[in-house]
């Protein structure tokens, strides 16, 4: 085995070599010797001024810009604050898609009664602490405005907790039903009656009561078909209403 050509692991040396030749068009546009075999025999102080000239583009001096953006200014050939941050997005990403995988859809949702109130909880007298709640919820809303500055705020106000009654339906069947909202949806009221049943009034062709204080506000349920949600930054206009 030749000593000079190999070493203990019969590897050339040639081999072991950390760099390899730039291009011949790269030597030609740089200045660079083509015979140059080593990164030690490149003068680094002609090369760079070289390169940043002849990546200049028109316009610019590229003294200029060689002492302004090269000069004794130190690089970093790699990005690892980026790789951090694109890791980072990825995990975020990740934990995204495991979060949404374990909330329930509408339709799991109904599927499993998560809305229903049991039979159990259908007493009258468990809902008036939430009446109680929502009459120191109007105080506080009502403050010292009369009654017709009100009744824009009441529009957006949270119904849960409220006395409702029917005042005026299609339905004949739904005059004078009173109870308290148990919930609110797009476009029906459900309401625990005196008699502890649960009662499900459309908000369609009834007009309802709700009483505040000493005065009784009538709510349009054809003009009231909203979610809790949506009326609280929906602006309500006034319209003209076809008695029932």
């Amino acid at each position: 085995m030749d000593g000079n050509n190999s070493n203990g692991n019969g590897l050339e040396k040639s081999s072991l070599s950390l760099y390899t030749q730039l291009p011949e068009t790269v030597h030609k546009s740089a200045g660079i010797d083509s015979d140059a075999t080593s990164v030690a025999s490149r003068d680094p102080q002609t090369f760079i001024p070289q390169f940043v000239g002849d990546a200049v583009i028109e316009g610019f001096e590229a003294d200029k810009v060689y002492s302004a953006k090269v000069k004794h200014k130190v690089f970093q050939l790699d990005n690892p604050a980026k790789e951090q941050t694109a890791a980072t997005k990825e995990q975020n990403k990740k934990r995204k898609r495991a979060n949404k995988s374990k909330a329930l859809t509408a339709k799991e949702k109904r599927a499993l009664h998560v809305y229903d109130i049991p039979l159990e909880s259908r007493k009258y007298e468990l809902f008036l602490p939430l009446n109680t709640l929502w009459k120191g919820y109007m105080s506080e809303i009502f403050g010292s405005t009369t009654p017709t500055a009100f009744t824009q705020k009441l529009l957006k106000a949270d119904l849960h907790g409220a006395v409702i009654t029917v005042t005026r339906s299609k339905c004949p069947t739904y005059i004078g039903t009173t109870g308290i909202i148990a919930q609110e949806t797009e476009n029906v009221f459900k309401i625990i009656t005196p008699s502890n049943s649960l009662r499900v009034i459309p908000k369609v062709n009834n007009v309802f009561s709700i009483p505040i204080r000493n005065s009784v506000f009538t709510l349009h349920g054809n003009q009231f078909r909203y979610r809790a949600s949506q009326r609280s930054t929906k602006k309500f206009k006034s319209r003209p209403t076809i008695d029932l």
